[in-house]
């Protein structure tokens, strides 16, 4: 719920003098108001307020310089929460909502559309899946000791590339990244060896967290799961 806040507040009788000098000393005068006229503004209070932020910053992603013509709308101190009804600003947070499902579906591999995402001077080269470099990939730590990976590129159709374990043991085993909420899977073969994948969500809010590594993207890939849900691969474009 959105609960009402006014910014400025109201001294009671037996302190009217002291409000009074604080309020000369502050640059307001006895009604209340600055001395260049402007009253002082009532605004929402609302955690919610976070989904409006990634609105901005998923709509500036997808059109870059949109986003920042929303902000005084959308944003901290926008028109939705500053001088507005509670049915207004319910109707805001309401529009944000909508907005970022809407990106969701259309622009899967936006990251700044999702609920968390890191950027790639992020990355943790320690880490399975990272970025390749120069065509080559390094190993990591696993269960103590160096692991080798190799270059994924276009994964099954999938664009993009990044670096790839293969499955261990009878098991097929993968590791996962301590970076992401996304799953190490036994995926793809390559010669007579399989590889794993960082198996991911295209809609981050369905495990939450960090879905692929700094920098990566969850690109679409097979069909929904049994709630409906798309499942991608995790690749650097």
């Amino acid at each position: 719920m959105i609960a009402g806040c006014p910014s400025d507040d109201g001294g009671d009788d037996s302190t009217s003098n002291a409000d009074s000098t604080a309020g000369d000393e502050n640059g307001e005068n006895d009604n209340g108001e600055n001395d260049n006229g402007s009253e002082g503004s009532e605004c929402f209070e609302a955690p919610e307020l976070e989904i409006c932020e990634r609105f901005i910053a998923c709509l500036d992603q997808i059109a870059p310089g949109q986003g920042a013509s929303q902000v005084d709308k959308y944003g901290p101190d926008g028109t939705c929460w500053c001088n507005s009804t509670e049915e207004e600003a319910l109707e805001c947070l309401s529009t944000c909502q909508e907005e970022i499902a809407k990106a969701l579906v259309n622009f899967p591999t936006a990251n700044a559309c999702h609920e968390s995402y890191c950027t790639l001077d992020e990355l943790d080269p320690a880490q399975p899946y990272g970025l390749p470099e120069g065509g080559s990939c390094a190993d990591f730590d696993w269960n103590g000791a160096p692991y080798p990976q190799i270059e994924i590129a276009n994964p099954l159709g999938v664009p993009g590339t990044f670096c790839s374990p293969a499955c261990s043991g009878i098991a097929n085993a993968c590791p996962d990244s301590a970076q992401t909420s996304a799953e190490g899977t036994c995926f793809i073969a390559q010669g007579d060896t399989n590889y794993c994948i960082s198996r991911c969500y295209v809609d981050s809010t369905v495990i939450g967290g960090t879905q692929c590594q700094c920098g990566a993207t969850c690109q679409p890939y097979g069909g929904p799961d049994g709630e409906g849900n798309m499942r991608g691969i995790c690749t650097f474009e």
